[in-house]
């Protein structure tokens, strides 16, 4: 799997900063969200947050990249902890790399991913997310959809804490399940998108298994003042079914989201 993934990973890197490399899309934006239910492993209260996000997506002549980072800053009854957290995917596409077509079964692509999660809270709890990912994406092809991808990954689980070792009692593979999608849609002159992911993860040690949802309502609001497409505001619902994997944590709440396109 490691071997795998440093190809994919090789690849993404050298398109990346390559001098040559010209991206045939490119989508970049921050997110500015707001919520107050959030919870923490050993903390029975509502948590405050406010989460910075630099999103960025492109593709290329091989394939597409995408990535983001999270800052998150916790209010006093999380000890006012400072968090950041990323995530970073690259997709070498069959169809480019090969000119396979799918079309006839409602599939756009199918691409080999790899992926990285990595993270760090300040908190006496010290967890360090440490996660790699290997598999299959599927791109299909629904009408009324910008994308609808679905990703089946291998899951590497290797984080750690100060206080606790590995998280999952040792390093542990299991099964992620990801769909992506973006779907807008108007009402009358104004512009909507409802947009976002999902991840099902399988039990593994320890940790019990996942669901976490992170479905966007947005309104663009640049539209009404003639710069389309550039500003949005909207609502971001958290689901997190066994947060982090402990069983006795769950999350479902909504939270104020602002995004501007870079």
């Amino acid at each position: 799997m490691r071997a795998l993934f440093k190809i994919c990973a090789t690849a993404a890197i050298g398109a990346v900063f390559n001098p040559s490399y010209a991206a045939d899309w490119s989508d970049t934006e921050l997110q500015l969200l707001h919520g107050s239910k959030f919870h923490e492993t050993s903390n029975a209260v509502d948590v405050v947050k406010s989460i910075l996000t630099l999103n960025h997506a492109s593709a290329y002549k091989y394939g597409r990249n995408n990535f983001f980072v999270d800052i998150l800053k916790s209010n006093g009854s999380d000890n006012n902890s400072g968090e950041v957290y990323s995530e970073f995917y690259t997709t070498l596409s069959m169809a480019k790399l090969g000119g396979l077509d799918w079309s006839q079964h409602g599939v756009k692509d199918i691409g080999a991913t790899a992926g990285i999660n990595f993270g760090s809270k300040s908190d006496s709890f010290g967890a360090n997310r440490r996660v790699l990912l290997l598999g299959p994406t599927i791109d299909f092809d629904v009408p009324g959809f910008l994308f609808l991808n679905v990703s089946l990954l291998a899951y590497r689980d290797s984080s750690t804490s100060v206080a606790a070792g590995h998280l999952c009692g040792s390093k542990k593979t299991t099964l992620q399940v990801t769909p992506t999608w973006s779907l807008p849609f108007s009402i009358g002159d104004a512009k909507f998108s409802f947009e976002g992911y999902a991840d099902y993860i399988a039990k593994h040690g320890t940790c019990a298994k996942q669901a976490l949802a992170q479905p966007q309502l947005r309104w663009d609001i640049g539209h009404h003042l003639g710069k389309p497409g550039t500003v949005f505001v909207g609502i971001e619902y958290q689901y997190w079914k066994n947060t982090y994997g402990d069983r006795t944590i769950q999350e479902h709440f909504p939270q104020l989201l602002l995004v501007w396109k870079l």
